[in-house]
């Protein structure tokens, strides 16, 4: 049977960790192989020998590690045990090792301090690991951080446990007002239509409590400042290794720049459709104005050698008509002409060659007088007059007299449908000298606007109160007098009347009308009913 000294000898050189005594003077007692195998030396090599000096005599920073430092000696100094995990021991061929160990004070049969135990053991594998899941941490973090999307993550209460800074500015707030703090009442407790979200429906909260991966596409999330975002989302379950459940990860985008993306490339799809039918349209627009013209033209001359036949009649009938046959082939003409400008227009705009305004000293009484001409007939028919006031005494100013036409043709045009039988329509026109400017007003007594009607009439939500309008002779309108750096205004009352005002810049240009223009204009009132 084996005594206990040579039992304690086996017990010593099998353990596997390193084992020292050390006397007084910090001298080896006893050496266990392990020890000896750890630090490279024989075990011969070692006792008797000051351990110190062989194995921790230099510090890992590479400065001298002083004796009377050593914790390993403090053992039998103060007779307590000391144990560290941030030493290093050196090798006898001067390399080193990461080491744990435990000094533990001897005491003989008196009680009195005889030396210490030492027991170590090289923690290389430890620290690497240590040093690989530090490094794993600092990556993780460094995506987190440079991420571009927004991470948080949730405990099983809704509460952030970790926040990337993308989330925090998406958000408004700093990092460290949203940890620890309930997640859906900070950002996402109100609906789109404004009523508020019940926590219990939050789809992003369902990830830690039924453990599926909850997405959405369009969710409202909201800003520290009250302001709100569209944001894509994905909640995905947290899991122990035991695979209860922990919380969830939530990763969200502001979506606002993708969305009005989208409905530019739909805009622009619309875009692209409406153009291939206005080039198709315009295409055959044009080709049926070819026999109008050329059937305005025949018409012309059938009448004139019609009515000379008719000449010594004695009734006044042969004279009135052929007067009125005039008129109406010159108002088809005129009008199929500016129709055919217009499809070369819209021709151009499908070709992407949109024609810039064209300025040049023009007449605006006779302006208004091919206006009124070309939509004479149409009011005689209603029942309606048109009158002119004060366009003898405007100057010549600079306009795009087809842009400004085709403005004052849609707002007479769109009175006349309104005006009662026995109504009127009047165009004035003033100068105010002091703001260099013109003004046009164009009169009804027709039935006037409601007011949701007037505050949009000049908007992109214009609407129309006639059967089939599209509201789109306003944007005409509004987008001729911008290109004059003008204005237009409306007053409007139901029942009464509409007032419209045009104001235009004449930029120092007040030419004299020629005197045959001031005939023209003579005669331009006396052709309306006055």
């Amino acid at each position: 049977m084996l005594n206990q000294q040579k039992l304690n000898e086996l017990i010593l050189n099998a353990a596997d960790e390193g084992i020292f005594g050390l006397d007084l003077d910090g001298k080896h007692t006893f050496v266990n192989p392990a020890a000896a195998r750890l630090l490279g030396f024989e075990i011969a090599d070692l006792l008797g020998k000051p351990s110190h000096a062989l194995w921790h005599h230099t510090k890992s920073n590479g400065h001298t590690y002083p004796a009377n430092e050593c914790p390993i000696y403090g053992a039998y100094k103060d007779g307590r045990v000391h144990h560290g995990d941030d030493e290093v021991f050196w090798r006898k061929d001067g390399t080193s090792f990461p080491a744990e160990y435990s000094s533990t004070p001897i005491f003989n049969e008196a009680k009195k301090l005889a030396g210490a135990v030492v027991t170590f053991r090289d923690i290389s594998a430890r620290r690497k690991a240590e040093q690989t899941i530090a490094d794993l941490r600092r990556q993780n973090e460094f995506i987190l951080h440079s991420a571009g999307e927004g991470i948080f993550g949730l405990d099983l209460e809704g509460c952030h446990t970790f926040v990337n800074p993308a989330a925090a500015s998406m958000l408004g707030y700093d990092v460290q007002e949203l940890l620890g703090q309930p997640s859906h009442t900070l950002w996402h407790h109100t609906k789109e239509n404004g009523s508020p979200y019940p926590q219990e429906d939050c789809p992003i909260y369902g990830a830690y409590k039924d453990g599926l991966v909850h997405m959405g596409q369009d969710e409202l999330f909201w800003r520290k400042d009250g302001t709100s975002f569209s944001a894509q989302y994905s909640s995905t379950p947290m899991r122990n290794e035991q695979g209860q459940l922990l919380g969830a990860v939530v990763t969200f985008q502001d979506i606002t720049e993708r969305k009005r993306q989208a409905a530019q490339l739909l805009e622009a799809a619309k875009m692209a459709e409406i153009t291939r039918v206005m080039g198709n349209a315009g295409h055959d627009i044009k080709n049926m104005l070819m026999p109008v013209l050329t059937g305005a033209n025949i018409l012309g001359d059938e009448l004139k050698e019609l009515f000379p036949t008719l000449a010594n009649s004695a009734t006044k009938g042969p004279h009135k008509s052929e007067a009125m046959c005039k008129e109406v082939i010159e108002m088809i003409e005129n009008n199929a002409r500016r129709i055919q400008d217009r499809v070369r227009e819209i021709a151009d705009a499908v070709k992407g060659v949109t024609s810039r305004p064209y300025f040049a000293a023009s007449d605006i009484g006779k302006i208004v007088e091919g206006v009124l001409k070309a939509l004479q007939v149409s009011a005689q028919e209603k029942g309606v007059a048109l009158h002119v006031r004060g366009m003898k005494n405007l100057p010549l100013i600079h306009v795009d007299e087809k842009r400004l036409f085709t403005a004052l043709y849609n707002l007479v045009g769109n009175a006349i449908p309104v005006v009662p039988q026995g109504g009127t329509i009047t165009i004035s026109g003033s100068v105010n000298i002091k703001k260099d400017t013109l003004e046009l007003t164009i009169k009804d007594t027709g039935m006037g606007m409601p007011p949701e009607v007037r505050e949009r009439l000049f908007t992109d939500n214009a609407i129309s109160t006639k059967a089939g309008g599209t509201g789109l002779g306003s944007k005409i309108i509004k987008d001729a007098i911008d290109q004059h750096q003008g204005s237009i205004t409306v007053e409007s009352e139901e029942g009464v009347g509409t007032s419209f005002h045009i104001i235009l810049p004449m930029n120092g240009l007040q030419t004299p009308k020629q005197p045959e223009d001031s005939q023209s204009d003579h005669a331009l009132q006396e052709s309306m009913v006055e």
